[in-house]
Formats: C-alpha cells, structure tokens, sequence
C-alpha cells in the first residue's frame, strides 16, 4: 500500500504550475489555493491536485491556458519523476471570478479548514475565507467527520425550524 501524499510531495510540480499559469495568465491570475486529499495529507497516486483558482476576465480563456500548462507538464520530467513516486500528478482546477466569490461557494467551507494558499498577492481569497471562518465561528459550526474519512458540514447545530442560514 503506498504511503499517503501530502503538499511537500507535490510542491515541485504545483510551484511549475503556478509559474507557468503566471506567465500565461498574468495579473488575471488573482489567487490559488490547494485543497482536498493532497492538502489534507492523504493523497494516493490516483488522487487528483485539488486546486482552486480565481481569475480575472473571460473563464473559457483561463480554462483553456490551464489545460495548456497542464498538457506541457504531462511528459516534463519532474512529472514522470513524482508519478514514479507514487505522488498525485494530475492537476483539478475549479475556476471562479473575484466577483463569483461573493456568493461564497461552499467549496470555500473545505479550503478554509484545510486549504493551503499558493498565491494571493492581494488577499482576495485569503480575505473571504477569513469572512467564512468568522462565519463559521458565529453560526457555531462544525465539521463532523465520519469513520470512513468523508465529511459533513453541521452549518448551524442550533437550527430551529423556519430558520434561513447564509454565510
């Protein structure tokens, strides 16, 4: 059974990353965070590079300078090197807008547990999950994670019936 991955394993390919999606998407690219199983410290080889990224302008243009970056690492040799390992390779990026970030998606309550900034020179990200701790701290919230490693979010213990939550 190979050994769980974590961040440090995959920090020479997610450092490639960010510097060729700088150099390809500029100051479009506001902020990127790694989250899920690699974060988390429990990555296996076939896990995927949880990565969420927020951008500036037209979402189909970043998507695709991501899938270019992605292709060119394929067969890098760093790549090949840490797939030999046994360390996750494959990048998974969710996309959102500055402005998307108002509606606080509720993939932001997992990336403010566990998540690890890899770029925000601005604090755009760093500044909304701060809001979603707060938040999550006032309502009283609490992650309930179950025996077999999944996880739920209990928003609101003390929800009476009628009640609207928001974060």
């Amino acid at each position: 059974m190979a050994v769980p991955s974590g961040y440090a394993d995959v920090n020479p390919l997610t450092d490639r990353l960010l510097t060729d999606l700088r150099a390809v998407l500029g100051e479009r690219l506001m902020a990127m965070a790694l989250y899920g199983s690699v974060a988390r410290q429990v990555a296996r080889p076939s896990s995927d590079i949880d990565l969420f990224l927020v951008h500036r302008g037209n979402r189909h243009a970043a998507l695709c300078s991501f899938v270019e970056v992605e292709i060119g690492l394929r067969d890098d040799p760093l790549t090949s090197t840490l797939r030999a390992r046994g360390v996750p390779t494959k990048p998974m990026p969710v996309f959102r807008r500055e402005a998307s970030l108002a509606d606080t998606p509720w993939l932001l309550l997992d990336i403010s547990h566990h998540g690890i900034m890899l770029l925000d020179p601005r604090d755009v990200l760093a500044r909304k999950l701060a809001y979603v701790r707060k938040r999550l701290a006032e309502l009283g919230s609490r992650r309930i994670e179950l025996g077999d490693g999944s996880w739920y979010w209990d928003l609101k213990p003390d929800l009476r019936p009628g009640e609207i939550v928001t974060l």
